[in-house]
């Protein structure tokens, strides 16, 4: 008989998603709650809608919620103050490890120039990007940002296209576990 592994899959629902989780919630605008009325408002003044689905939230702080991990991506404004609404599915949800668990890798859209993180259960992980605890991964966005916004840096260098030089550079942070002084220290050979 063959042994099988079997991986256990942790199911998300309005009684344990607010649990040590990571999420990516996308934008929404506040016409999809107008009809509701909250099923949750925490102390730090968030407001939870759940549906069968998933869950609404409105609030003004994204990021790191209790032992949670939110994100929220979204081009819509803040349409009150600085409350942002986002949408999340259940099936979104995933375990956020302890802090030096490698969950998580860097994703850089050269185009617009922005940084992000994920979760290493994200379906669309490549498996190239190297994985990195939480910490880890915040200290090298920072690094990644600069390279990114900035020309400075790129001046002690030879290259035909910047856009091009910056691109193999933060690819090649992102995918080894090189740091961006030893990296540095390789260019200028």
């Amino acid at each position: 008989m063959e042994h099988q592994e079997t991986e256990k899959i942790r199911v998300y629902t309005r009684h344990n998603f607010f649990k040590n989780t990571y999420c990516v919630f996308r934008g929404a605008s506040l016409r999809e709650i107008s009809r509701r009325k909250p099923s949750y408002r925490s102390e730090s003044g968030s407001t939870y809608y759940y549906t069968r689905q998933g869950v609404y939230r409105l609030s003004n702080h994204w990021g790191r919620a209790a032992k949670c991990q939110w994100r929220l991506v979204s081009d819509v404004p803040a349409e009150i103050d600085d409350l942002r609404l986002g949408y999340a599915d259940w099936v979104d949800f995933r375990e956020n490890l302890d802090a030096d668990v490698d969950a998580y890798y860097i994703s850089v859209d050269f185009d617009t120039k922005k940084v992000s993180y994920m979760h290493k259960d994200n379906p669309e992980y490549d498996q190239l990007a190297v994985l990195r605890t939480a910490d880890a991964t915040r200290k090298l966005i920072k690094q990644i940002k600069n390279l990114l916004e900035t020309h400075k840096w790129a001046k002690y260098y030879e290259y035909e296209d910047l856009e091009e030089f910056r691109k193999e550079v933060v690819t090649r942070l992102i995918d080894s576990d090189i740091s961006l002084n030893e990296l540095r220290r390789e260019l200028a050979m």
